[in-house]
């Protein structure tokens, strides 16, 4: 693993995309992020003492791309666990991209592919106390504990977990992360609300179901979600 670290980037994503000569585990750090990115393009601000960064994955040839969409998921499930790692939280998986802890959003996640590589980013709130942009509902975990976290340990647990969980899923273990996943699902029997296509659509959350799609029970009977802006209804 290379490992790369900057005092500031605009974004880990963005500079591990551009980066020639890009190598599988290449690992991309910013103490500060000017300009980080969630899913849909949404902001991630990021104020000191946070997590962030991204890694490459290099594309195997001998998954297809359906095998691939269940990347995100993944790494929610490894994120979790390595988390775990560095202190026994009840943290949340909220399909596709987040780790929530106390119905806070502690964790965000994106990825992207680029040529023959995905690149993975990833923003953990570790010591900061301050959650601005898309993250002001948010939560550290010095702000949960007390406790002071070194970020590059932590990071470098996560991408440890990520590596073991990827393993396990290319030797044929999805049905066994996919318990996993669905026993953290944040989303289970909540009332929600999708906005997909331009449309809004409520229900209650179901499970995350084998080909990586949420369903949902909604007035209409069960669907199915690959992709969705998710807002929970209080």
């Amino acid at each position: 693993m290379r490992i790369f670290h900057f005092d500031e980037l605009g974004s880990t994503s963005d500079y591990l995309k551009e980066k020639k000569n890009k190598k599988q585990w290449d690992l991309v750090i910013a103490d500060i992020q000017s300009s980080g990115r969630g899913r849909r393009g949404n902001l991630w601000v990021s104020p000191p003492g946070a997590g962030l960064f991204s890694f490459a994955l290099k594309e195997d040839s001998n998954l297809s791309m359906e095998e691939y969409s269940k990347l995100p998921l993944i790494v929610g499930i490894a994120l979790l666990e390595g988390l775990k790692n560095i202190v026994e939280l009840d943290y949340k998986f909220k399909w596709t991209n987040d780790v929530y802890l106390s119905d806070k959003k502690l964790s965000g996640i994106l990825v992207e592919k680029v040529g023959d590589f995905f690149i993975i980013g990833i923003g953990i709130n570790i010591n900061n106390l301050e959650f601005l942009g898309e993250s002001k509902n948010g939560i550290s975990l010095k702000s949960a504990t007390g406790e002071k976290y070194e970020v590059l340990d932590t990071i470098k647990i996560v991408v440890n977990s990520f590596e073991k969980y990827w393993n396990r899923y290319i030797r044929g273990e999805w049905k066994e992360i996919l318990y996993e996943i669905n026993e953290k699902n944040y989303l289970l029997n909540r009332n929600i609300e999708i906005e997909f296509l331009g449309s809004k659509i409520s229900g209650i959350g179901g499970k995350i179901l084998p080909n990586g799609r949420l369903e949902v029970e909604t007035p209409d009977g069960i669907k199915e979600f690959m992709v969705g802006e998710i807002h929970i209804k209080l």
